[in-house]
């Protein structure tokens, strides 16, 4: 607390924060444009079926491969992008966390084992 009573309140914290914040949503807008421009492309094209021609599986799981591939590759981006905006979140939160405040972890404290009790009789 400040001198008239005001919490404190880290002003750097929060711009990184909310900048971190602001470039995983970014980066899940960036997957999700890409996941639309993906599921527009017609699946003759993607697997390479050509009408009129005789129907060829291993050109055709090849294009299912590659669909897979990419589809893999959006989850992964949109896991990155979801987990940077996450911790965008916490640093503007932690920013703003007062000292003994519930946003705060709190430690516990390490109770005595019995070895660290036995110890402490053999020493007396």
């Amino acid at each position: 607390m400040s001198k008239d009573g005001r919490p404190i309140s880290d002003w750097l914290g929060k711009v990184f924060g909310l900048l971190v914040f602001l470039g995983g949503v970014g980066l899940l807008l960036l997957v999700f444009k890409l996941a639309y421009d993906q599921f527009n492309v017609p699946p003759e094209q993607v697997l390479k079926i050509k009408k009129g021609e005789p129907f060829d599986v291993s050109i055709a799981l090849q294009g299912f491969g590659a669909v897979f591939l990419r589809v893999m590759l959006l989850v992964v981006m949109s896991v990155v992008g979801s987990l940077v905006a996450n911790r965008g979140i916490a640093m503007f939160t932690g920013s703003r966390a007062l000292p003994g405040s519930w946003l705060q972890p709190k430690m516990k404290k390490a109770e005595p084992t019995q070895d660290s009790a036995s110890d402490e009789r053999d020493r007396a």
